[in-house]
């Protein structure tokens, strides 16, 4: 949560917890991924079935094969990578650690708005790196997965709880319990909210 208090030797500590999640929940779930059970849909009703079921089965999957071409593009760029954890520690300064109005100008500004700027002014000043790595790693990771998913054939368990898409649903709670809500126009958080919950 955005108002707990914390050192600043926990940022490290949240980032890897934050990289090492998926990775946990999709441990349970390569083998089964990586089975060669590959067939084109017949009809528009089973591919539908097919993404929902894999998308559940192996949502994390997808997300760490993301996370590991975003590594293999951000290899080339060090000192991008340098400049973001920099940045990083210094929005958990400024959000989680100090925590403290500052008044600029005669202006007080709120944490909240402080780490805002901190955000808004990273992707500023490493829009060339965050188009590079993290929305190429994106498409590489949507294409990949909406191939895999389409063509593998689901597990028979998989037909268990599927209305519901784990890694959509952490998600949906990740952005409720970070506090973005907060800094964002309540429009984009209906927006959202109605996105995830429309995905069953």
């Amino acid at each position: 949560m955005l108002d707990a208090r914390e050192t600043l030797e926990d940022g490290p500590k949240r980032l890897i917890k934050i990289v090492r999640a998926p990775v946990t929940r999709a441990s349970a779930h390569w083998r089964s991924f990586s089975q060669v059970q590959f067939a084109c849909p017949t009809s528009t009703g089973e591919a539908t079935s097919r993404v929902r079921k894999n998308l559940s089965s192996f949502g994390y999957c997808y997300v760490v094969v993301a996370m590991g071409a975003c590594a293999l593009f951000a290899a080339s760029r060090l000192f991008s990578v340098v400049v973001l954890f920099a940045a990083f520690m210094v929005h958990h300064y400024v959000a989680r650690v100090r925590r403290a109005p500052v008044e600029v100008g005669g202006r007080v500004l709120s944490a909240r708005t402080q780490s805002l700027a901190v955000a808004v002014a990273t992707v500023f000043f490493c829009w060339s790196f965050v188009v590079d790595v993290f929305f190429r790693a994106a498409i590489f990771g949507v294409i990949f997965a909406l191939a895999h998913a389409l063509m593998r054939i689901p597990e028979p368990k998989s037909d268990e709880g599927d209305a519901e898409i784990p890694v959509l649903r952490d998600f949906a709670a990740a952005y409720r319990d970070s506090g973005v809500s907060e800094l964002v126009p309540s429009q984009v958080t209906s927006t959202v909210r109605g996105l995830f919950a429309s995905i069953k």
